[in-house]
């Protein structure tokens, strides 16, 4: 998919926050993930995501693995921020690759993982929900790494005394790179750049990168991303030699609706304000079935959205998240 022949986009929103740096942003998670992992009881404790954008996002993602070919079974996979585990424990649940990295730009992340996955493997055909299972065991990995730092290599990601290192893929790369919510909290520039160049030394020639994206037709900054435009974003995947493959919207309300342009008083705030009142329906004390029946609801209100949507707007002009899949260009 091509953008770059649209008009160019207007200048970014000014803001009123001190904007913060990758540093700060790291800085911040160090905390967050140390304080999740001493605090959880059970595996549920460590999710943070909103369960109805996981009821959508979850088979969202699975469609798109299945219609373009990219099933991770038996293949070698990397994500890219890890974060409290919400992507190993999708990929475990539904799949069994090979190998499994696991990285992130904090210590804190790499512990929480490395406590909590210790002994993780990919269930069985009869347990895994994908269609895509198989009866192999998943190696898991996790790795303390910097997806900007100019120096990652492959062979750091790689779990040291085992088979993957003198294998084929040790010179190729990873079937499969996710990288969620990771590319628009690298404001600088450069680090931005560096982090595209590094997706496209660690992917294989035939894998494919799938990242979660807005793509708004403007550039704008909050106090916590960088929001890249569509033309911003794709120029500089051209520069690392990628391309834009596949763009799958996969939600209206349940993320920020920041794929449309202008400030936040305007269109944005009717989103927001949906997304407001969600969030206190699910917080609120009820029963665990109600509870249920209410993300339930939530979900079917977004996938009826989309379906009603995607046949008369094009995927990157919806209002929220996108998945976007980059391959060697």
């Amino acid at each position: 998919m091509t953008t770059a022949t649209q008009p160019q986009p207007q200048p970014q929103a000014p803001h009123s926050q001190q904007p913060m740096s990758q540093d700060d942003i790291r800085a911040h998670y160090e905390k967050q993930w140390g304080k999740q992992s001493r605090s959880a009881t059970t595996l549920d404790d460590l999710s943070y995501s909103n369960p109805v954008e996981d009821e959508v996002l979850y088979p969202a993602y699975e469609r798109l693995l299945q219609d373009l070919h990219l099933a991770p079974n038996a293949k070698h996979v990397l994500d890219v921020g890890s974060g409290s585990g919400r992507w190993i424990r999708y990929f475990l649940s539904r799949f069994s690759p090979a190998l499994l990295v696991g990285m992130d730009y904090t210590q804190s992340s790499v512990d929480l993982l490395r406590a909590w996955h210790a002994n993780a493997i990919s269930p069985s055909p009869s347990q895994c929900s994908s269609p895509f299972s198989s009866p192999s065991a998943s190696l898991v990995h996790f790795a303390h790494a910097n997806i900007a730092d100019p120096a990652l290599t492959l062979s750091s990601l790689i779990p040291p005394t085992t088979s993957h290192q003198s294998s084929t893929f040790a010179h190729q790369g990873f079937d499969l790179i996710n990288i969620a919510n990771v590319l628009f909290h690298i404001p600088e520039q450069t680090l931005f750049e560096q982090s595209l160049r590094n997706l496209r030394a660690l992917v294989a020639p035939t894998g494919a990168i799938v990242s979660t994206e807005y793509l708004p037709r403007a550039t704008y900054r909050t106090n916590w991303m960088m929001v890249r435009s569509r033309y911003e974003f794709e120029a500089a995947c051209t520069r690392a030699n990628l391309r834009i493959a596949a763009v799958r919207a996969f939600s209206f309300f349940s993320n920020d609706p920041m794929g449309l342009d202008g400030p936040d008083t305007a269109g944005r705030s009717d989103f927001n304000a949906v997304r407001a009142r969600m969030q206190h329906v699910l917080s609120t004390d009820s029963s665990p079935e109600v509870r249920q029946f209410m993300i339930d609801l939530f979900a079917q209100i977004e996938r009826a959205t989309l379906v009603f949507a995607r046949e008369r707007i094009a995927e990157i002009d919806l209002p929220s998240q996108k998945l976007v899949v980059l391959v060697p260009a």
